[in-house]
């Protein structure tokens, strides 16, 4: 069977580069193909290659470090302008290549080779194995072999060939019929993105907006709004305003114009009611003042009597008994403080029982001033007298032990004299000594020289002494003394351990012994007391009876001078009453005066207050009318935007501008209607551009990459958020019309004043203006909204996602043709975990992307083939005939 021939891509060939010598990379017999060798041995720079087929513009192409196609990028490809190039074979219904090189310049030039990459038409051969030739020598080997060549004249061309439209072509990439270039002719839809392929790290979220854009061709959507269209929109506005200022006032204008002829009547009546209010003021003034004057003698009449008569007499009762006050209270206090003292003293206990409660503190205070100053003085601890206790109690049950004992024993019990014990114990063995008193037969009661012994006699000597033994006396002495300072110390050892409160108590005993002094000594004086507070009672008495006397006389004197005070107080009153009637009605004629108003001649019967009150009324009504008037008059002027003063004048211009109204109506409409054609279509347009996109997104993109499996994530979506201000303001102005004149002020006036802004900015609306992108993300039944621009799940994970998406974009623009395979670069293959790499290469295979990859020196499983990089003493040499190559299944036949 022969063998199938893919139309693609089928081959890279790097020739003379810093780092290859040789470069052969073939791509058609795999669907997967990953080139593996140690770091920084040069890998990505063959996968980088594909910047000089698929991407052209050097601004756009991308190496690794996030270069740009510079001039020091192209001479690490191409050290030599005579002998680096860089070739890529084609099978599109023929073969083909394209040959690049660098020229002189630095910059690139494409060639055109109407034949497979044969590898002897770039080398020859020598005794020392294959050398390249130059380029000149291979344009020459074409020639010869009958293979036609041709340079491309510029970067459009190269362009152009390697992307051309549907299938009836050779073109290296096939496009739908959608796909459009930019101006300069050397990008377009795919090549844009594209370039995300070969650098996935530039996929964030405003590149894939970009990408959606560019892949539906709504990159070049715009509206813009110019300066040089704004006059008729401004003519338009100000036409506009003016009616509807004019038609706004209406009312408001005709409650104007009633006001200025309620405020002429009001200033009419209050120049009657001034002229009557003057003439009621004279004759009221004069009377009013001859009542005050008679008022005011009589006054000073009582006055003086009440001064010069009563009150000195009042001072003077008052004073006696003030003095009488003042003693009766220094005597009920003296008395009172006698009276308490007598009752305490009489509370107390007997004199008997104070004296013995003294003797017995004054034991009580010795006691624990003794002890206190026998600790101090010992400077005794509580663990010393503790350890006392301790050793007397010892001693007591020692001794008295040793008492039982020896009054049990012979040595006690054989005389009753001490001498005698004492001369046994020395003339006696211990064994005789400490037998029991039971051996004894007879007591001794006398003792000389000559001691028998059985049936013999010693005779002992004049000097000898006897041998000291306690008494049980001696002994029962120790224990009372031992019990007594036992005893001493049990009383001392509660005070040691609390000292500080023993100390207390000893300062209250002798404040208590103190108080019993005090009473003592205040009972001894009882009689003496007594004596004194019946004295008291007696002068107390006298006293009473002079204050009684003096009260009668002061009340007679205070009831004389009330009724001469009520006589004052009420002419007081009566002559404030008038004072301030003329007080009030001079305010009256000077307030009225500060009015400013002209008196007309009125006859009125009415009084000086009905009268006061009518012009207050009046005034205050007229003084409302301005105001309203006046208010009215400003908020007119300022909504037309006039400066009259004269509010009669202002009257007769906007009564001219109401008869106007409607030739001012009919000039706007012709306007509006030109206005709409110019800029409510163009936005209009846009406008349905985005609804077109925005349902491509919502129901068919997003339809596909839900289907994508990868790896714990249920679903991928993409959100559309819309620039809500900028939409709302191009429906504004797509809502610009041809309507009645009547409608304008509703509907049209707003929407002009957008129209103007823009207008007035120069504002350029571009597709890309109109939203923004959300990434929503379901995994495990939880959702959220991730940002590219951040990592999102793992290494692997996080770089699928870029990958497929932006795959599934370029997807939507390419021809969908087993032929048609796109090969692209997946780096940092190692990031990603198996099982998601595996759906890579079958995401890949499924929609005819061939990836390469670069791995370290252990490769990855799932590929369909595998170049070996080694390193060489020189260039490195990378190739099957090289055995570089290592298959993972038979290549398909």
């Amino acid at each position: 069977m022969s063998k199938i021939i893919k139309k693609m891509l089928k081959r890279l060939i790097i020739l003379n580069s810093d780092i290859y010598s040789k470069a052969d990379i073939e791509l058609d017999n795999c669907n997967s193909l990953q080139i593996v060798g140690p770091n920084n041995i040069g890998k990505s720079t063959l996968i980088y290659a594909l910047n000089f087929l698929f991407i052209i513009d050097g601004r756009e192409m991308t190496f690794s470090g996030n270069r740009t196609g510079d001039k020091a990028t192209f001479n690490h490809y191409f050290p030599s302008i005579n002998s680096s190039f860089i070739i890529f074979e084609i099978f599109k219904n023929r073969y083909y290549s394209i040959l690049v090189k660098k020229n002189a310049e630095g910059n690139l030039d494409y060639y055109k080779i109407d034949s497979e990459y044969k590898e002897e038409l770039y080398f020859s051969e020598t005794a020392n194995g294959q050398k390249i030739r130059k380029f000149d020598s291979v344009l020459s080997e074409f020639t010869t072999n009958g293979i036609e060549h041709s340079k491309f004249s510029n970067r459009r061309n190269v362009f152009n060939f390697v992307y051309q439209k549907g299938k009836r072509n050779n073109g290296v990439v096939w496009l739908n019929q959608n796909v459009n270039q930019d101006g300069r002719g050397i990008s377009n839809n795919f090549s844009k993105i594209y370039k995300y392929l070969i650098n996935s790290k530039l996929i964030n979220n405003d590149s894939l907006k970009e990408s959606l854009i560019i892949a539906d061709n709504k990159e070049n959507e715009s509206v813009s709004f110019s300066k040089k269209n704004q006059k008729d929109i401004q003519t338009l506005l100000k036409h506009n305003r003016e009616i509807k200022i004019i038609k706004s006032i209406k009312r408001s204008f005709n409650d104007f114009k009633e006001l200025v002829n309620q405020y002429k009547g009001k200033s009419a009546i209050l120049s009657e009611l001034i002229f009557a209010f003057n003439q009621q003021y004279s004759s009221l003034y004069s009377e009013l003042g001859t009542s005050v004057s008679k008022m005011k003698i009589k006054k000073n009449e009582n006055t003086l009597e009440l001064n010069e008569n009563l009150n000195p007499k009042l001072k003077l009762v008052f004073e006696k008994v003030g003095g009488l006050k003042i003693e009766i209270s220094q005597k009920q206090k003296e008395i009172g403080d006698k009276e308490k003292v007598v009752t305490e003293i009489k509370s107390y206990e007997s004199l008997e029982f104070l004296n013995q409660a003294f003797l017995n503190l004054e034991k009580e205070r010795k006691d624990i001033e003794y002890k206190i100053s026998q600790i101090e003085n010992q400077k005794l601890s509580s663990k010393e007298i503790e350890s006392n206790i301790h050793k007397a109690e010892s001693a007591i049950l020692r001794i008295t032990n040793q008492v039982e004992n020896y009054s049990a024993q012979l040595i006690h019990r054989i005389s009753d004299n001490q001498e005698n014990k004492e001369l046994l114990n020395r003339v006696l063995s211990t064994d005789i000594t400490s037998l029991s008193s039971d051996n004894i037969s007879e007591k001794i009661k006398q003792t000389d020289n000559l001691m028998k012994l059985f049936d013999g006699a010693i005779n002992l000597p004049n000097d000898l002494k006897g041998k000291p033994i306690e008494s049980i006396e001696e002994l029962k002495k120790q224990i009372k003394k031992l019990e007594q300072e036992k005893a001493n110390n049990e009383t001392l050892l509660p005070i040691v351990k609390d000292l500080e409160k023993h100390r207390k108590n000893l300062v209250e005993i002798n404040a208590q012994i103190k108080i019993i002094n005090i009473k003592i000594e205040k009972l001894q004086q009882l009689p003496t007391l007594e004596k004194a507070l019946e004295t008291l009672n007696i002068d107390f008495k006298t006293l009473l009876e002079q204050k009684e006397q003096s009260t009668k006389e002061t009340k007679l004197i205070e009831e004389e001078i009330r009724k001469v005070s009520e006589t004052i107080e009420q002419l007081t009153k009566d002559i404030l009453t008038k004072e301030n009637r003329v007080e009030n009605i001079q305010k009256w004629k000077v307030e009225l005066e500060l009015f400013g108003i002209k008196p007309v001649e009125y006859q009125s019967t009415d009084s000086l207050d009905n009268i006061y009150s009518n012009i207050k009324r009046n005034h205050l009504e007229r003084e409302q009318i301005k105001y309203d008037k006046n208010r009215l008059f400003d908020k007119l002027k300022n909504k037309t935007e006039r400066v009259e003063a004269d509010e009669r004048e202002f009257i007769k211009y906007i009564e001219s501008e109401l008869v106007t109204l409607e030739d001012k109506q009919k000039a706007i409409d012709g306007l509006l209607k030109n206005i709409s054609t110019q800029f409510a279509n163009p936005c209009r347009t846009i406008y349905s551009r985005f609804e077109e996109f925005n349902s491509f997104i919502t129901n068919q993109f997003n339809s596909k990459i839900k289907k994508i499996k990868i790896s714990d994530i249920d679903t991928l979506k993409i959100e559309i958020v819309e620039n809500d201000k900028l939409i709302k303001d191009l429906n504004k102005i797509i809502q610009i019309r041809d309507l009645t004149s009547e409608l304008i002020f509703d509907d049209q006036s707003e929407n002009l004043n957008v129209l103007n802004k823009y207008l007035d900015n120069q504002t350029t609306i571009t597709f890309n203006d109109l939203f923004d992108i959300k990434l929503h993300l379901h995994k495990k039944g939880q959702h959220k909204i991730v940002d590219l621009k951040n990592q999102i799940e793992s290494d692997g994970t996080d770089k699928m996602i870029r990958l497929v998406l932006i795959m599934s974009i370029i997807n939507q623009i390419v021809v969908k043709d087993d032929e048609n395979k796109i090969v692209l670069f997946v780096d940092e293959i190692g990031t990603i975990d198996e099982a998601n790499r595996i759906e890579i290469l079958n995401f890949c295979k499924e929609h005819n992307f061939i990836p390469i990859s670069a791995a370290p020196l252990h490769p990855y499983d799932g590929f369909d083939k595998y170049y070996l990089v080694r390193r060489n003493k020189g260039k490195i040499v990378v190739s099957e005939k090289n055995g570089n190559v290592i298959l993972r299944k038979p290549i398909e036949a």
